[in-house]
């Protein structure tokens, strides 16, 4: 068994990761010069992994890039047998193109060579004319290419080692990132948590994803992967890892929801946990439990029984559902009863050791008395989601309560903390609060205050389309005067890489509400506006709704944006060369409404159908936001448009280019 240092000094990505390639017996016809360029390609994907593991991205891309020219050159000169000889560096090739772009790296499409005829005759091949080399394609984010999924060689990422990441290790892993690691996507699982790689192609000695799974490390709170779960995954990495998806950023969720039935082994024979009754709350309840009883759980319950990783008693909080499941011993919560419900009891001391354990110390009266007055009052749940994190539905049950100036001095708070976290000091940041903004950053006054002035501008510019004043609370904005800090927050703030075009981007969570920009005293006002006005568009849709899908916000955003900064803004042209694309490659409707599609493809879906509402259907999409103040998304897109999302999106693939701003100059 390696140990993790020596993992950590070898391939550090499943994209770089690269074995010694196999001599074959074409191999040995090669020239010398031939075999040196193959060794030479190998060296060159190897170093690659090594710039990247050191932040140094560009040059890794340089050695990406030579490895690209070296095997084009190799296959046109060496015929079949240079093709067999470098065809196992192909989709690494794929791989480390997909996730240097992930960081900001533009690099040439990578096209692969098809394989030269070996019974053509040598003169012939010298005669023949060369094919003209392929058009490079626009360098924009929108305009590349998909990485191209690997052909089926052992199990399937997408249909069978998918859907076993998501049942057995998606409650600390993908939902959450515990131990500072989160594998959402294929993407996240290849780069590793900051300790280094766990998979690795070919190796499942070296691979820590196989080792802690066999060592009975992982997963924990009492989840099991069973044998043949396991050897399936042993020959996924044994088959070199590859990943069959259209997108390495496609999260694994909506892969696993979308597998064929029986495409991965059955789960092992068990009684499946007891999924309680939803008990929605009546409105006539004088305890709420996402508002009162979520915070005493979370605050006295967190490491033994929420956010843990090997729970006692085998009972989980972590959710309301987790919660009236109970443990080892049983149901925990007896709505209406209590005096008899094994919660209260313990809680009070009356049965076995008083909780919460550890030295804490116990309840109070008053929340002993709320925890007995919610269940004798039927134990209802007033959130829309009984399997949502109690932290997740404590924040917005909190944030529905709080006042407007509640949240401000909330987003303010959160603000200041965010910019510790990406290492900025007290002395540098400039903060500039102007109602309803809060703007900070590590800019100069006047930078700050011109984004406030351009914030302001641009809400009284997109009120035409959709209404800012409804947003509660202060709207954050961060603001970073180079691209480095943008991509620096968007790393440690938000865990995940931004697009190499992007000039700023929004997010809302229930309870913040922020926008994220790069500016600069050379910013025309015209240019601080629009890269303001979507982002402000976007969040003024999403906190209408409990339950507004991003690729609707985002797109309207987007659609706003062109509207009015069409010209100014090189990015709209960007967004409108791929929206046809991105249509091209959605297989339907379903696929964006389920999740299925990758983040830069949702958008762009997004964007060309709020374009298309915006232009032919502008007033069913005034009655669509009004309706979001009392229905479901679903519910209320429906009754505006006559469709549903998913069947509305299926109508729109047919002409994705109607409504687009700025097409004709």
């Amino acid at each position: 068994m390696k140990p993790l240092a020596s993992l950590r000094c070898s391939l550090i990505l499943i994209a770089f990761a690269i074995t010694a390639m196999a001599v074959r017996p074409a191999y040995a016809e090669l020239s010398a010069a031939q075999k040196k360029t193959v060794v030479d390609i190998a060296a060159n994907i190897r170093d690659a992994g090594t710039l990247y593991q050191s932040g140094g991205f560009a040059e890794a891309g340089k050695k990406i890039e030579s490895a690209m020219a070296a095997i084009d050159k190799l296959v046109s000169e060496g015929g079949p047998e240079a093709f067999d000889a470098v065809q196992p560096a192909f989709p690494r090739i794929v791989n480390a193109h997909a996730l240097l772009e992930l960081e900001g790296v533009t690099l040439k499409p990578f096209v692969k060579p098809e394989r030269p005829d070996a019974a053509k005759p040598a003169e012939m091949k010298a005669e023949s004319k060369p094919k003209p080399a392929a058009e490079p394609r626009p360098s924009t984010r929108s305009r590349r290419p998909m990485p191209e999924p690997e052909a089926a060689a052992g199990p399937s990422f997408a249909t069978q080692v998918a859907p076993i990441l998501v049942q057995r290790c998606g409650s600390c892993h993908i939902n959450n990132s515990r131990g500072d690691f989160n594998m959402a996507t294929f993407a996240m699982l290849a780069k590793g948590p900051p300790a280094g790689t766990v998979v690795f192609p070919g190796d499942v000695v070296a691979s820590r994803l196989i080792e802690s799974i066999e060592t009975g490390d992982m997963p924990r709170g009492g989840g099991k992967v069973s044998p043949a779960e396991l050897q399936l995954l042993k020959d996924w990495v044994l088959a070199g890892a590859k990943y069959d998806a259209p997108s390495p950023m496609i999260p694994l969720a909506a892969l696993a929801a979308n597998a064929p039935a029986g495409a991965a082994p059955a789960p092992m024979a068990a009684e499946p946990p007891k999924d309680p009754a939803m008990r929605a709350a009546t409105g006539s309840e004088t305890v709420s439990f996402a508002r009162d009883i979520a915070p005493i759980l979370l605050a006295n319950c967190n490491g033994c029984h929420i956010d843990a990783m090997q729970v006692r008693g085998g009972l989980r909080m972590d959710s309301f559902a987790a919660l009236m499941r109970g443990g080892d011993s049983g149901e925990i919560v007896l709505p209406t009863r209590a005096a008899a419900s094994l919660l209260v009891k313990k809680i009070k001391g009356e049965e076995g050791a008083r909780m919460p354990a550890g030295g804490r110390p116990p309840l109070s009266e008053e929340q002993i008395t709320l925890i007995s007055k919610w269940i004798e009052e039927n134990a209802t749940l007033d959130a829309p989601d009984k399997d949502q994190p109690l932290a997740v539905m404590a924040s917005q049950a909190w944030a529905n309560a709080a006042t407007p100036q509640q949240l401000s001095e909330r987003r303010a708070e959160m603000a200041r903390k965010t910019m510790t976290l990406i290492g900025s000091t007290s002395s540098k940041v400039i903060e500039q609060p102007v109602d309803p903004f809060f703007v900070i950053g590590d800019v100069g006054e006047g930078t700050a205050k011109a984004v406030a002035d351009a914030a302001k501008r641009a809400i009284g510019k997109i009120k035409q389309t959709v209404d800012a004043s409804t947003i509660r609370g202060n709207v954050t904005i961060y603001v970073m005067p180079k691209r480095y800090n943008y991509s620096e927050f968007a790393q440690m703030a938000e865990r995940r890489s931004v697009p190499s075009d992007w000039q700023s981007h929004w997010r809302y969570d229930g309870v913040d509400a922020y926008i994220a920009m790069i500016a600069s005293s050379s910013d025309s006002d015209d240019m601080l506006e629009a890269k303001l006005a979507g982002p402000l568009a976007s969040l003024a849709v999403a906190t209408r709704g409990t339950d507004v899908p991003r690729w609707f916000a985002e797109g309207v955003g987007r659609a706003v944006t062109a509207k009015l900064y069409a010209r100014q803004y090189p990015a709209v042209e960007t967004w409108n060369s791929g929206v046809v694309p991105a249509a091209s490659a959605m297989k339907d409707g379903a696929q964006l409404v389920k999740n299925g599609l990758a983040p830069e493809q949702a958008d762009l879906v997004g964007y060309g159908i709020a374009a298309a509402i915006l232009k032919g259907q502008r007033r069913q999409y005034d009655t669509l936001l009004q309706g979001l103040e009392k229905a479901k998304f679903e519910q209320a897109f429906t009754a505006a448009l006559g469709a549903s999302p998913a069947a509305y999106a299926d109508r729109w693939k047919a002409y994705p280019g109607a409504g687009l701003e700025g097409r004709k100059r």
